[in-house]
């Protein structure tokens, strides 16, 4: 390339880019704040399922797929179905290589590219930034509490996007492409149990293809079949069948466990309402003028965003991908402040750099305040070599990471689909002291407790039994028996 090619396509890219400044500088802010947030919070998203994706990411390098728990007291022994065994690979593979640091660098960058991307669709297919901006508010909001912590999830959030978007662009322009959904959904059904909703999206779109066009056609039927069967393409394959039917439909785990409890109206679920709520009003109005796979996939993603909390995530994101068109029709066209956009947005911009280096640049143990290490050789110590542990929810995957000799001695960790009802209640009982907790606890010698969360367990604990303080800090106590 000649100089002067080189300097035109240097000056084409600067206009490309002073252009999107100027024109979607509002929604640059909203995103570029929203990753701010994110990486600053970021620590907070370490929690008890991403314990366990490392823990049994080890598993699988040392000893294979796993068939039976060998992890811990109350589920020795059952069957475990590793649906998710390949999202754990790759979380323990980060974790080599980079440690804690890496593993949750990665999954931001996962949440959030997935948000953007949700946006960039609706810019895309004609929405204007500013409609973009106002819908992504609640979108954020509704999006972050799920979409913050590290889990196999994690992985399985772009190949949600990626999946919509081929299948919203197919509602408007038929194409073969919406066959690559196929390869999505087979690596999906080896990374994150939503593979179900996943499959389900294209099954919709086949079934809304066929019903359009009045007959039965080779192109819907395979869309509306096939899904169901790349949910199988897993080692797993023949166990996958009784692992969906327990987890979707037999769990137990709605009303014991608070993310998987159906959404009712709080503050931090107030966003969702308001998001249905404008969503079928918008459709109401211009529904006529919106494909109907569209409107069939935010209610089906409406539907289950009420059955439970963790489904928040996904209909945040096909929300921010098909509503801001129809907010373009309540209003008139407004010119952008083009040079206010653009001191803001590369304001937001230069401020996202600086907090992910300052993150960047935190130890590890700033990542993992939450969970201090003299803690788990505390326990470590005070169980011995045959010890068992209750830990409350907060900790039993740490600790199996941690001390990794600690196998099959914790009462149990976050696996609750391995769990039955009546362990799910045994736990529950004895972590607020009720009914016949102690010799529920008898065969146990350490307890390890949140002291913030877990205080009248822990006063319980120590009257009635008499337990010793192995450890203690703001974030965690070690009881043990004399």
């Amino acid at each position: 390339m000649s100089g002067m090619d080189t300097r035109s396509a240097r000056t084409g890219l600067g206009a490309r880019v002073g252009g999107l400044l100027d024109e979607d500088g509002l929604l640059i802010v909203a995103l570029a704040t929203f990753t701010i947030v994110f990486l600053v919070t970021l620590r907070r998203g370490l929690v008890g399922d991403g314990w366990l994706a490392i823990v049994a990411g080890r598993w699988i390098v040392q000893h294979g797929l796993p068939s039976h728990d060998a992890l811990t007291v109350m589920t020795h022994g059952s069957r475990w179905t590793d649906q998710q065994w390949l999202a754990q690979l790759g979380l323990y593979g980060l974790w080599r290589a980079g440690g804690v640091k890496l593993a949750l660098l990665v999954h931001a960058f996962l949440a959030i590219g997935t948000l953007s991307a949700a946006a960039v669709f609706a810019r895309r297919h004609g929405a204007t930034a500013l409609s973009v901006t106002w819908v992504t508010i609640p979108v954020l909001l509704a999006y972050y509490p799920v979409a913050a912590e590290i889990r196999t999830q994690s992985f399985a959030l772009p190949l949600f996007m990626a999946t919509l978007w081929l299948l919203l662009d197919d509602a408007r322009r038929p194409s073969r492409r919406v066959f690559l959904t196929f390869p999505l959904l087979v690596l999906w059904a080896n990374v994150h149990g939503s593979v179900v909703v996943g499959a389900g999206l294209v099954a919709l779109a086949g079934v809304v293809g066929m019903a359009r066009a009045r007959r039965l056609s080779a192109r819907g039927l395979a869309l509306t079949v096939l899904p169901w069967a790349c949910m199988l393409a897993s080692p797993y394959a023949t166990q996958l069948p009784a692992y969906y039917t327990k987890v979707l439909v037999g769990g137990d785990f709605s009303s014991l466990i608070t993310e998987w409890a159906p959404t009712t109206l709080q503050l931090v679920t107030l966003p969702v309402f308001i998001l249905v709520l404008g969503g079928l009003w918008l459709f109401g109005r211009n529904g006529r003028s919106v494909p109907v796979f569209d409107q069939l996939a935010f209610l089906a993603m409406a539907v289950i965003a009420f059955q439970a909390i963790r489904n928040m995530v996904w209909f945040a994101l096909i929300a921010l991908a098909v509503l801001p068109p129809l907010v373009d029709r309540l209003r008139a066209p407004v010119d952008e402040p083009r040079r206010l956009n653009r001191i803001l947005a590369l304001s937001l911009i230069c401020l996202t750099a600086l907090a992910l280096g300052g993150v960047a640049a935190k130890s590890t143990s700033w990542f993992t305040h939450a969970f201090p290490a003299p803690a788990a050789q505390a326990v470590a110590r005070a169980a011995g070599p045959d010890g068992r542990i209750f830990a409350t929810s907060s900790y039993p995957d740490w600790l199996l990471w941690s001390e990794p000799q600690l196998a099959g001695r914790v009462a149990f960790d976050s696996r609750a689909e391995l769990l039955k009802r009546s362990q799910l209640e045994e736990i529950v009982r004895i972590q607020n002291a009720a009914g016949d907790w102690r010799a529920a606890i008898r065969n146990y010698r350490v307890f390890v407790l949140d002291p913030r969360l877990d205080r009248t367990f822990e006063h319980a604990l120590r009257r009635s039994l008499g337990l010793r303080v192995a450890f203690r800090s703001p974030q965690v106590v070690v009881l043990r028996r004399g």
